[in-house]
């Protein structure tokens, strides 16, 4: 595609489409309208609809999607000559390929008969089998050479996001067998600092020590190994994520503090669990029994 510098030209992705092909997928005009002309031949087909990165990677009308109607571009392919189109309408930006991938130029043509190979239609049936069957014959009807195919789009875009949806579910898998091996760890340490502690837990009971000061001393050092840990995970989790994971997806949105939030609440909602259950029987236990056996 060139606009006004003939030296200048860019690939733009192209799609022949009729006029019902937007509402039908939901694309949104930020300027201008569907197509008018209903040409017979991809050589006469004279309007196009783009989106915005169109406007911005050629500069048309200063990126103004309101000003670029009625604008000129020249199009041509490896069987189609070059010729001026004008703009119609301006879409919303928005995904032709993965959400990894950037958002490129994108121009949509009218749907003449030569480029009818494809058809979009919106099904709503209880019968789907039977109503799969009735497009097939009607497909046969009009072309009698190419075998009929379908897939359904809610099909294609889960085969399409498969890797991502199992990356997802390894990271969480690998996730919760972090925390539990750590919860395990945590809990050890827990029992074997108490069990080791009795003997001070009791004297201190007979000095008159109530038993939420015996929880404060036995917690305090765990409270704070946990407050160093979290002060060292939340930043290198951010980082991780923002400059490991996420840079395959230019369009992503940054971390948010909420998110590391729950995290990090759920990880000290376990640690507070295992901690306070421990050390509280503890300082509920009889000093005379544990004083008896010293």
């Amino acid at each position: 595609m060139k606009y006004k510098d003939s030296g200048d030209s860019a690939l733009v992705l192209t799609n022949h489409v009729d006029e019902n092909y937007l509402t039908l997928h939901g694309y949104k005009l930020v300027a201008g309208g569907n197509f008018i002309a209903r040409p017979s031949t991809a050589e006469a087909a004279s309007e196009v609809i783009v989106n915005e990165q169109v406007l911005k990677r050629f500069n048309i009308s200063t990126n103004d999607p309101a000003k670029a109607i009625g604008k000129e571009v020249t199009f041509s392919s490896f069987r189609i000559k070059a010729r001026k189109m004008t703009i119609v309408g301006v879409m919303k930006d928005f995904h032709y390929g993965k959400v990894d991938n950037l958002i490129e130029p994108v121009a949509f043509m009218f749907w003449t008969p030569e480029d009818r190979a494809v058809i979009n239609a919106k099904i709503q049936s209880t019968d789907m089998l039977a109503t799969m069957a009735k497009i097939e014959s009607t497909w046969k009807k009009i072309d009698h050479v190419h075998p009929f195919k379908a897939e359904f789009y809610e099909e294609a875009i889960e085969d399409a996001y498969g890797e991502f949806s199992t990356m997802i579910k390894i990271i969480g898998f690998l996730s919760f067998l972090t925390i539990s091996i750590a919860s395990m760890g945590l809990f050890g340490m827990v029992v074997f600092t108490t069990e080791t502690r009795l003997k001070e837990i009791g004297i201190r009971k007979v000095m008159g020590a109530s038993s939420g000061n015996l929880v404060y001393l036995l917690s305090r050092s765990f409270l704070l190994l946990l407050s160093i840990s979290a002060l060292i995970a939340l930043p290198v989790t951010y980082l991780f994520f923002e400059k490991v994971v996420l840079t395959n997806f230019p369009y992503h949105t940054p971390v948010q503090i909420a998110e590391l939030s729950i995290g990090l609440l759920a990880v000290l909602l376990i640690a507070f669990i295992m901690i306070g259950s421990q050390t509280l029987k503890a300082a509920r236990s009889n000093p005379v029994e544990i004083l008896k056996s010293e």
